[in-house]
């Protein structure tokens, strides 16, 4: 009988008869029995060095240098493009708000609601400071509310003193 029976496993192993107790027969090993090494690994230099990473490593950074000097100016010319674009859009943006706030303020002071018409101003100012004609509208609205209440008093004193 040769080969393997049932269960994987070779004819030898199961003809063997039993052991007796305490007996210091030495048995067969088995045949799937592990080798032990005793052996440490650890990294080492290479014994046969050779130029030829040092040349790839150089080939490498001259292709990304390459690279990097006719992409920047691309990238630099888009960013200031990008930046100008959105100068513009904030200037208009600026001017939109300005535009509407200036108008409802006045339609506010034609409708005598002067309490609006300060708030309205103020956010003017805000947008642009140096603006004379809504600088001269809110000294007229804080004239006017400076009749009714000391607080608005105090802000008129404050403007005319921003401007002297």
């Amino acid at each position: 009988m040769g080969g393997y029976m049932g269960f994987g496993m070779a004819s030898w192993i199961y003809k063997q008869g039993p052991r007796k107790a305490f007996s210091k027969r030495k048995r067969r090993p088995t045949c799937n029995t592990l080798s032990t090494y005793e052996r440490v690994f650890k990294l080492q230099p290479s014994k046969k060095s050779s130029n030829l990473y040092i040349v790839f490593s150089f080939l490498l950074i001259g292709i990304v240098a390459v690279g990097l000097y006719y992409t920047i100016p691309e990238f630099t010319d888009y960013h200031n493009n990008r930046s100008t674009k959105l100068q513009k859009r904030a200037k208009r943006a600026d001017k939109n708000a300005f535009n509407f706030l200036m108008n409802s303020g006045m339609n506010r002071l034609r409708a005598n609601n002067l309490v609006g018409a300060h708030s309205e101003f103020k956010l003017a100012k805000a947008i642009y400071p140096n603006d004379d004609t809504v600088n001269q509208l809110l000294i007229e609205t804080l004239v006017g509310l400076c009749d009714d209440n000391n607080t608005y008093c105090v802000e008129l004193d404050d403007l005319l003193k921003s401007f002297l």
